[in-house]
C-alpha cells in the first residue's frame, strides 16, 4: 500500500491536488517521456524503511556488499566521492506546495576502482609493473546524480549535465507498512530498444537484494532500539521536543560520499516522531522485547529474512505465472521421459527392413479394391499398427532415444533452476561463496 495523503480521503486528495493545495505524488520525470521503457518489481522486507533508504543512498557499501554482482561495484563507484578530485555536490530544493528534495551530483568516473587497479599493478617492492595499456576512446565525463524526494522516492542516473535526461535510471519507492516492515518498490527506466521481460528483472533484483539484507537486519534492530530510547529520554526531559536525534548521536560519518546520507539522517531525525502511529508501535515493540536495556527478540533465520516467495512471488502475478509454467515444463518433461524409457523396454528391436516390409505390405493390401469392408478395416488397423511399430522402433534406437531423453532432462533442469529463483535461495553456503568476491576484487592493504 502506498500512503499518498493519510489525512484525506481519496476524493479529498484528488480535489486538493487539482486545486493546487496538495502536491501530486512525486514521480521520476523520464517515466512519462516518450521512448522510455519501465520494468517494475516489488518486495516486502522485515526491515525498517528508514534503514533501507539509507542503504540505497550510501554508494560506499556497494563496493563490498555487492562485489559478486558483475559490474555493480563499478556502478557504485560512479556515485561515490574520493574527497579530492571528484567532490560531491549536494543541493536542497523546495518543490511545489511545500515539498522538499535533495540532489547529489559527482563525476561518474572510476575512483576507488582506479586506485585499486593501480595498487594491484605494483610488484612486491612497490614498483609499477609494465602492463599493456588498453586503448580507450575518451568520452565526455557524465554526472552521477542521486535524488531523494521526500518522503520515500529515490532515483539515480548518469546525465550529461545536471538538467539533462538520463538514458538509464533506477528508481525506488520504499513505503512503511509497519514499524520494522516495509514494501520495496523499484523500477528500471531505460531507452533500451527492447523491453526486458519482467521475470528476468525480478530474478536479478532478488539476487542483488539478498546480498546485504541479512546484514541490514542487525542495523535495523540497533537503530530502532536507539530511536525508542531517544523517545524515552525526550519524554522524561523538562522540555520535550518533536526531534529525536537518533542518527546524529549514533552514526559516525567519515566518507566524503556520505553527504547525502547525512542530509537524509537529518530529515529522519526531525520528522519520524510525526509519522502517524510510528512512536506508539515502536514503543510497543521496544517494551515487548527489551529487558535491562538488552533486546531479547529472537533473531530470525536467514530463511525467514530472505524468503522470496513470501516477500515477492506470492504478491507478483508475473512471477506466479512463470513458476506455474516451470511446474508444467518439469511435470511434462518427467512424464515424457518415463514414457520414453518404458517404450524402450517394451518395444522389441526390429530391423528397418522388417519394419519397411510390414508397412509396405499393409499399404498394398489397403490399396486393393477387391477387399471387402471388414477386410479393409482389418487391413487399415494392421497398417496403423505397423506404422506405429515402425515409428516406435525408430524412436527407441540409441541416437534418437538418448537425444530426446537429454533434451527432456535439460528442459526439466532449466525450469527447476528458474523456479528456484522465486523461493528462498541465499543459504549460508552461497553467502560464504559470495563474500569471497570481496578479496578477489579489492586489494587488501
Amino acid at each position: 500500500m502506498l500512503w499518498i495523503s493519510p489525512f484525506l480521503s481519496p476524493l479529498e486528495a484528488l480535489a486538493a491536488t487539482s486545486e493546487g493545495r496538495l502536491s501530486p505524488p512525486p514521480r521520476v520525470p523520464e517515466i512519462d517521456m516518450p521512448g522510455y521503457k519501465t520494468a517494475i518489481a516489488i518486495r516486502d522486507f522485515p526491515i525498517d524503511w528508514t534503514v533501507l533508504m539509507e542503504n540505497i543512498m550510501d554508494p560506499d557499501h556497494g563496493y563490498f556488499a555487492h562485489s559478486s554482482s558483475g559490474s555493480a561495484p563499478i556502478g557504485f563507484d560512479w556515485y561515490s566521492s574520493d574527497g579530492v578530485e571528484n567532490m560531491m555536490e549536494v543541493k536542497e530544493e523546495s518543490t511545489e506546495n511545500g515539498g522538499w528534495k535533495i540532489v547529489s551530483s559527482v563525476n561518474a568516473v572510476a575512483k576507488l576502482a582506479k586506485y585499486n587497479n593501480e595498487v594491484r599493478s605494483l610488484d612486491a617492492k612497490g614498483n609499477a609493473t609494465k602492463n599493456k595499456k588498453k586503448k580507450t576512446v575518451e568520452q565526455p565525463t557524465k554526472l552521477a546524480t542521486s535524488t531523494f524526494v521526500a518522503p520515500s522516492l529515490i532515483y539515480l542516473g548518469r546525465r550529461d549535465n545536471s538538467t539533462a535526461t538520463s538514458n538509464f535510471l533506477t528508481a525506488f519507492w520504499v513505503c512503511p507498512v509497519g514499524t520494522g516492515r516495509s514494501r520495496f518498490m523499484s523500477a528500471a527506466v531505460s531507452k533500451l530498444p527492447v523491453k526486458v521481460p519482467r521475470w528476468i528483472v525480478h530474478m536479478q533484483l532478488n539476487n542483488f537484494l539478498d546480498q546485504d539484507t541479512f546484514l541490514l537486519l542487525g542495523q535495523h534492530r540497533a537503530v530502532l532500539k536507539r530511536e525508542a530510547e531517544g523517545h524515552l529520554e525526550n519524554d522524561s526531559s523538562a522540555a520535550p521536543t518533536t526531534t529525536n536525534n537518533v542518527r546524529k548521536s549514533t552514526y559516525v560519518y567519515r566518507s566524503p560520499s556520505e553527504k547525502l546520507p547525512v542530509k537524509l539522517g537529518q530529515f529522519f531525525d526531525s520528522t519520524l516522531s510525526r509519522v502517524p502511529n510510528r512512536k506508539e508501535s515502536l514503543m510497543a515493540w521496544y517494551n515487548r522485547n527489551n529487558n535491562e536495556n538488552k533486546l531479547f527478540e529472537p533473531w530470525p533465520s536467514r530463511e525467514t529474512v530472505l524468503d522470496r516467495y513470501e516477500q515477492h512471488t506470492k504478491n507478483c502475478p508475473d512471477s506466479q505465472a512463470l513458476v506455474s509454467r516451470c511446474d508444467r515444463v518439469m511435470k511434462r518433461s518427467k512424464v515424457l521421459g518415463w514414457a520414453l524409457i518404458l517404450l524402450k523396454l517394451a518395444v522389441k528391436p526390429q530391423s528397418s527392413i522388417e519394419a519397411a516390409t510390414a508397412t509396405a505390405t499393409g499399404l498394398f493390401e489397403l490399396g486393393s479394391f477387391a477387399l471387402g469392408f471388414r477386410s479393409v478395416v482389418s487391413t487399415l488397423s494392421s497398417t496403423l499398427c505397423a506404422l506405429a511399430t515402425s515409428f516406435a522402433n525408430r524412436l527407441v534406437q540409441s541416437k534418437p532415444f538418448f537425444g530426446i531423453l537429454a533434451a527432456l532432462f535439460v528442459s526439466h533442469y532449466i525450469a527447476a533452476r528458474i523456479k528456484r529463483e522465486f523461493f528462498f535461495k541465499f543459504t549460508d553456503d552461497i553467502h560464504h561463496e559470495d563474500i569471497k568476491f570481496i578479496a578477489n576484487n579489492w586489494q587488501d592493504l
